[in-house]
């Protein structure tokens, strides 16, 4: 929201913008966005609950004339706003909600069946009242159909951004990298794994692992993992990591890892971590879908693995082989920040 649509709208001198949210660990860069943080809540807890009445407070008191949603929790409010205020509305999809409620394990098991009915219930009433829908991938066009009039706005790095973390220094290959969101079903055991095959060939190739984990147990396995295995480290976890350290750990890997169990949650996802690492040059190590491939492919932007491989194959196409990515303007935001000031000014 800061980065991105934030920077944009502010870029063009024709918006005022605020960004009501979970807080940042680190303030973002100096700018004229106006931020309200909200206070620090749990995934299942009453602060969360209370969340969109102080959401709701917020908006009254800052009178804006479009409001652009991120969270299907917020749709309620969102409706209130444009039927009593005529507000314009947007929503703006960043994940498939459904099938990441249903196929993942971050809720309780018997909440996961009715948990995403109830959000896939309330888009669909709520969908006929949206000025606009943003949509982060390609494929939901297909797996949100409802979702309409809407404009594909893929989470692309900003290429500034981009040039502030450039690495200025040799890169370690033998550094692997796993960022993001630590889960079963985001492939961080599958990292894990294939480094401690790579340390068995090499013992110059280590791990490190980079971002937050919501699952308790999830964390307790990673945790139990690397303590078997000290060339694994770990940087967050229990924790948010803010965005510039992720990137500036991204600039200085010799290989990221992007190895995703098949999950209908995901089919038809492009990483974030994709771009970022195509923006920043580090090749990957990835298997995922045709998508990614096709994107990896296009950029010379890594290794892609086939289902069946050797180990010490991959590590000879590691050492032999390197990748060089190509910066292009395609694999940034500024490739998408036209569509969105478009959208806006013919709203």
């Amino acid at each position: 929201m800061f980065e991105k649509i934030g920077a944009t709208l502010i870029a063009t001198g024709e918006y005022e913008v605020h960004i009501i949210g979970f807080p940042s660990i680190r303030p973002p860069v100096e700018s004229t966005i106006q931020l309200h943080p909200l206070a620090r809540f749990n995934r299942l807890s009453f602060r969360r609950l209370m969340a969109g009445y102080k959401i709701f407070r917020k908006i009254l008191a800052i009178r804006p004339d479009m409001i652009v949603i991120n969270t299907p929790e917020l749709l309620p409010l969102a409706i209130v706003n444009r039927l009593f205020f005529r507000r314009k509305i947007m929503y703006d999809i960043l994940e498939n909600y459904y099938r990441n409620i249903r196929h993942t394990t971050v809720y309780p098991l018997p909440a996961r069946w009715p948990l995403a009915l109830v959000v896939r219930t309330l888009e669909k009433i709520t969908a006929p009242f949206m000025h606009h829908f943003f949509l982060a991938e390609n494929g939901y066009q297909k797996e949100i159909g409802f979702a309409k009039p809407f404009t594909i706005l893929e989470n692309k790095l900003p290429k500034s951004v981009a040039q502030l973390h450039k690495c200025k220094t040799p890169r370690d290959n033998h550094q692997l990298l796993f960022t993001g969101t630590l889960a079963k079903s985001t492939g961080v055991f599958e990292a894990i794994k294939l480094s401690r095959e790579l340390h068995a060939i090499d013992s110059r190739y280590s791990l490190s692992i980079i971002g937050y984990c919501a699952l308790p147990d999830d964390l307790a396995e990673i945790k139990a993992e690397i303590k078997k295995s000290p060339f694994i480290s770990l940087h967050g976890g229990d924790r948010l990591v803010p965005h510039h350290e992720i990137l500036q750990a991204t600039s200085h890997a010799g290989w990221g890892i992007v190895i995703y169990p098949p999950n209908p949650s995901t089919e038809s996802s492009i990483p974030t971590k994709v771009y970022e690492y195509l923006a920043l040059q580090l090749p990957m190590i990835i298997r995922h879908n045709p998508q990614s491939h096709e994107m990896v492919k296009k950029f010379d932007g890594g290794i892609i693995l086939p289902d069946q491989f050797r180990y010490y194959d991959l590590a000879n196409q590691l050492k032999i082989h390197p990748p060089n990515s190509v910066m292009s303007v395609d694999v940034c935001w500024e490739s998408e920040a036209p569509k969105l000031i478009e959208c806006l000014r013919n709203l």
